[in-house]
């Protein structure tokens, strides 16, 4: 079976999406990384991580890597201060790590991508009326002169990509108060400036293309740009599926549609997914390996009609052991390849150590399957959760931005996009699906932990730190588990304390184990090591437990009630006000 896939682009790194400039993983730009990037079937490099973090003060605008010359500021002038690193030197320093990559990329015959976000509005920092608008004809000027800049300072470079939203840009709403955009919808005005983009890169780059993220938009947005926009050197490069990158949530309608619609006007589609062991979803937890959601996920994509290429989302990190990317290269060299074949090959570099391997591999997957990922967008980066989560009552933290898409489209995928006290029939549900992952995870560690000794020296420790995240990975799902049927438990205390008795003493009694049983869970966190968000002290547990044996009333009274939204476990705490 052929290859359906033009283009498999990768590109180097693991960014902290948390912490701004910095890394979770920095990944040397080198000859032999590219070389097994390219050994693994990736024919396009993106020259630069492009992350909203900004990690080591990488690239994220043009305006980071070109500038205009007085005269053209003049005319065009940048109103938004860039917040790329001002430090003596770092613009040159930008350009001459550009420059070397282009370089090595040329050396191996891998094409190259340059990544971007435009019009440049520090993000969301303006709201919906930003000062760099789209509909205003020096903006417009202004980018197309900056991609005239950058082909003539970058040469080697094939092809860009843009995103609109994000990635520092920023697009005007239709119903604030921008003079140009107020009552005009938003594909009648993006559009042009797309076909501005894309016109000014292919003149300098006749065979290159200009790629878009519709990122932020809703559905209809999007897919009414897909239809308006002037199809020549134009492509676009969509998130798998319209809320986020997931992975286990692929080619969804939405994803169909938009891939059918650009195929029909000759428009080339990139499927953007998490290719390796690492991604915003677990962050940063890196060394996960679940390779059969990989092979299920790149198969879904590739075959929605119109896909011709797959992209690395967040970041691979090629010097080290990932099934999950080794599965990602058997597929690209063989997409017919079935499962069972996958994971036999895949598992013969551990040797007598394989088959319990191969057996933690495909139950650490169906964890991942199980588990509730779309529940909200702050179920992501769950490894930065706080194992001693809030004992106030669980609640399932929602609210990101406002963005045509969160205040849409967003809202048919994540369960929750508000910070509202959900019904205990959501959070039972979150915690029945929590408890069937865990348990998945559990089983999986078993597995994998009985084949240790026999795994071959130069895969010891990636594969030690590979149990050590899941571990990690499945003590946070226990944790949302107990703290969601805590609260439920305490709700149905509440209820029949004193009509029913009976229920109510029962609740108590499963509370308490279940309070035990989060004890357990946070020691063993502790145990394990330093985490990020978990306290190496949690009183509060004991004084819970304390008081739920000695006075059940007092205990309802302190412990479990709804109380206002702090973030007191931070963002990424899903279950903690």
């Amino acid at each position: 079976m052929s290859n359906p896939l033009t283009y498999r682009v990768a590109h180097l790194g693991l960014p902290g999406s948390f912490d701004p400039w910095s890394w979770t993983r920095r990944v040397d730009w080198s000859e032999a990384n590219l070389r097994k990037l390219q050994e693994l079937g990736f024919n396009t490099i993106q020259l630069n991580v492009a992350w909203g973090a900004r990690p080591g003060d990488e690239p994220l605008n043009l305006e980071d890597v070109v500038a205009l010359t007085a005269e053209q500021d003049a005319a065009c002038p940048q109103p938004v201060a860039l917040r790329g690193s001002t430090e003596p030197g770092a613009y040159e320093r930008r350009r001459d790590d550009l420059r070397g990559r282009i370089a090595l990329c040329r050396m191996l015959g891998l094409r190259t991508l340059f990544h971007f976000g435009a019009p440049y509005n520090a993000h969301a920092r303006y709201g919906d009326n930003p000062p760099n608008c789209v509909s205003d004809p020096a903006v417009a000027e202004r980018y197309a002169l900056l991609i005239e800049a950058f082909a003539r300072d970058f040469p080697g470079v094939d092809d860009l990509l843009v995103y609109t939203y994000d990635q520092d840009a920023w697009l005007c709403s239709e119903f604030g108060d921008c003079p140009r955009c107020s009552g005009v919808p938003l594909h009648l005005r993006l559009t042009p400036f797309l076909d501005r983009l894309a016109g000014a890169w292919r003149a300098s780059h006749p065979a290159g293309r200009l790629w878009w993220e519709p990122w932020e938009l809703s559905a209809g947005q999007s897919l009414q740009c897909v239809e308006a926009v002037r199809p020549e050197g134009f492509g676009l490069s969509l998130h798998a599926g319209v809320a986020e990158c997931m992975t286990t949530i692929v080619a969804d309608r939405w994803f169909r549609n938009a891939a059918a619609l650009a195929q029909a006007r000759g428009i080339p589609v990139l499927g953007e997914y998490f290719i390796g062991g690492g991604s915003e979803e677990t962050e940063p937890l890196h060394h996960l390996a679940f390779p059969l959601v990989i092979l299920r996920a790149l198969k879904a994509i590739a075959a929605v009609p119109g896909v011709c290429g797959i992209k690395e989302y967040y970041g691979l990190a090629p010097d080290r052991e990932d099934a999950n990317l080794r599965m990602a290269g058997l597929f690209f060299g063989e997409p017919g390849v079935q499962e069972p074949d996958a994971l036999v090959r895949l598992g013969e570099p551990y040797g007598a150590a394989a088959e319990g391997v191969r057996a933690c591999w495909r139950l650490a997957g169906e964890g991942m399957e199980l588990f509730p990922w779309e529940v909200s967008w702050f179920v992501r980066e769950i490894g930065r959760s706080s194992v001693d989560h809030a004992l106030t009552a669980a609640y399932l933290h929602g609210q990101q931005c406002s963005t045509p898409s969160w205040d849409s489209t967003r809202h048919s995928v994540f369960m929750k996009v508000d910070d509202r006290q959900p019904h205990p029939w959501m959070l039972e549900d979150i915690e029945l699906r929590c408890r069937l992952a865990a348990g998945r995870w559990a089983s999986a560690l078993d597995a994998g932990s009985s084949v240790v000794a026999e795994v071959p020296d130069p895969l010891q420790a990636d594969y030690r730190q590979g149990l050590d995240d899941l571990a990690r990975l499945r003590r946070r799902a226990v944790a949302y588990a107990c703290h969601l049927r805590e609260t439920n438990l305490a709700t149905v205390m509440r209820r029949h304390g004193s009509e029913n008795p009976a229920v109510a003493d029962a609740a108590r009694a499963e509370l308490l184990c279940t309070l035990r049983e989060d004890r357990e869970n946070w020691r063993a966190e502790v145990a394990a090591g330093p985490a990020p968000g978990t306290s190496p002290l949690w009183p509060e547990i004991d004084a819970a437990i304390a008081e739920l044996e000695s006075d059940p009333r007092a205990f309802l009274a302190h412990w479990l009630q709804e109380a206002p939204t702090t973030l007191s476990k931070g963002h990424f705490s899903l279950t903690s006000r």
